[in-house]
């Protein structure tokens, strides 16, 4: 009985929170924004530019260091062509290039390259702020022959300068 009532109290919390949370279209006053991207153990941080209404282009970077294991540097381009653009909600498809430099504490360094398609939405909580989830197919181009398919998934916030 308590399970319930604490499902109902959060969902009332959850539609107070949304009737205030006026949403805007795509940031209209910035052309950049910070977005970081959150996926099982790994994050990337992204640079999203908008070139025009429907299409961003975003650098990434990221870094993730396991102590006494390995230190892993990705650095790529994700472009984002935007479909629907309502008047808090977008849709997008889009792709991904990224390289990963793998530098373990014992063994020779591994170089890999990830090619992904990726397609998602990003819902606009104001002008400056948006939160966003992605879908990914992804092929790894491994540098010691073990290539592989895999699908993923992301969550991610993103900050409009």
């Amino acid at each position: 009985m308590t399970n319930v009532t604490k499902l109902f109290s959060l969902c009332f919390v959850l539609l107070i929170i949304s009737t205030t949370a006026f949403a805007q279209n795509r940031p209209t006053d910035s052309r950049f924004g910070l977005t970081a991207s959150f996926q099982g153990n790994q994050t990337n941080l992204q640079i999203p530019i908008w070139l025009n209404d429907n299409l961003t282009i975003a650098p990434v970077f990221g870094i993730n260091h396991q102590q006494d294991s390995f230190t892993s540097i990705n650095l790529g381009i994700a472009p984002r062509f935007y479909q629907d653009l309502g008047s808090d909600f977008a849709t997008y498809l889009g792709a991904r290039g990224i390289l990963q430099r793998t530098s373990p504490e014992v063994g020779p360094e591994d170089t890999d390259f990830l090619l992904g398609a990726t397609g998602g939405g990003e819902y606009f909580l104001g002008s400056h702020f948006s939160l966003g989830v992605e879908a990914q197919l992804n092929f790894l181009i491994n540098d010691n022959g073990n290539n592989r398919l895999s699908t993923g998934a992301a969550l991610m916030g993103t900050y409009y300068f």
